[in-house]
C-alpha cells in the first residue's frame, strides 16, 4: 500500500508540473523595449522576454498591452491603465508624464507611476522600469500573501484529527503490549516485534492510498 500510495503521488505531481510547464510555453510574454541592436551603437525598439527586463530600460506602451513591471512614465498621450486587480478601481486611470499630485504619499495614487499586474486601456507612452520582478509592488504583495500561513480545509483537518488519533493509540497500546508480554513469555525481543507489529496492525492499510488517490482527484 506504502509502494502504490507513493507511486500515485509521484505520477500525480509529474502530471501537474508538466501540464504548468506546458501553459508557460504557450504563454510568451514580451515588452517592446529600447535596445542597442548592433556594434555602432545605434538603438531601436526590439521585443525582449519579460525576465530580461531590468531597472533603467525604456519600454514602449500602447492600447492593450500589459504593464511588464513597475514604471515612471516619460512620454505619454491620451494614456489611460486599469488598475483593477491592484486598487479595485472599475474605471482607467490617467497616467501622465508630469506629476499634477504634488503631496500624494500612496504610490499607487500617483498619476505618473505605472505598476506591473495593471494594463493599458487607451493610448500610448514612453516609460522608464523602475522596479522589476519581486521588487515591483505586485510582487510585494504576492510576497506577503504566500507567506501568510493559509488556513487547513475540512479534509486536511479531518485527515490531522484520524492521525493523531491513531499515534495516541499506538503511544498507549505498544507499551501495554511489550510490557504484558515480556513479563508473560520472558522473550522480551519477541513481545518487542510483537508490539510492532500491533502498532502497524493499527494503521489501516488502505488509507494511505485512500488519502493520495483523494487528493489527487480534488475531491
Amino acid at each position: 500500500m506504502v509502494v502504490i500510495s507513493t507511486l500515485l503521488n509521484f505520477i500525480q505531481e509529474t502530471r501537474s508540473t508538466r501540464a504548468a510547464d506546458a501553459l508557460k510555453a504557450m504563454v510568451s510574454n514580451t515588452a517592446t523595449v529600447l535596445r542597442v541592436i548592433n556594434d555602432q551603437g545605434e538603438y531601436a525598439y526590439v521585443e525582449v522576454p519579460l525576465d530580461q527586463l531590468v531597472p533603467g530600460d525604456i519600454v514602449k506602451l500602447a492600447a492593450g498591452d500589459m504593464i511588464p513591471a513597475d514604471l515612471r512614465v516619460m512620454q505619454a498621450r491620451d494614456l489611460f491603465v486599469g488598475q483593477a486587480s491592484l486598487t479595485g478601481e472599475s474605471l482607467p486611470v490617467e497616467k501622465v508624464a508630469v506629476s499634477r499630485q504634488h503631496d500624494q504619499h500612496n504610490p499607487l495614487e500617483c498619476d505618473n507611476l505605472c505598476f506591473m499586474g495593471t494594463n493599458v486601456v487607451s493610448g500610448t507612452a514612453l516609460a522608464m522600469i523602475i522596479a522589476t520582478g519581486g521588487n515591483t509592488w505586485f510582487g510585494q504583495l504576492a510576497g506577503r500573501v504566500t507567506q501568510q500561513e493559509s488556513e487547513p480545509n475540512a479534509f486536511q483537518r479531518g485527515i490531522s484529527r484520524v492521525s493523531w488519533l491513531l499515534i495516541r493509540f499506538m503511544l498507549v497500546m505498544v507499551p501495554v503490549v511489550l510490557l504484558i508480554n515480556g513479563f508473560t513469555k520472558g522473550d522480551w525481543w519477541e513481545a518487542a516485534l510483537f508490539s510492532l507489529s500491533v502498532a502497524v496492525g493499527l494503521t489501516p492499510e488502505m488509507l494511505p492510498m485512500i488519502v493520495t488517490s483523494t487528493l489527487a482527484r480534488g475531491r
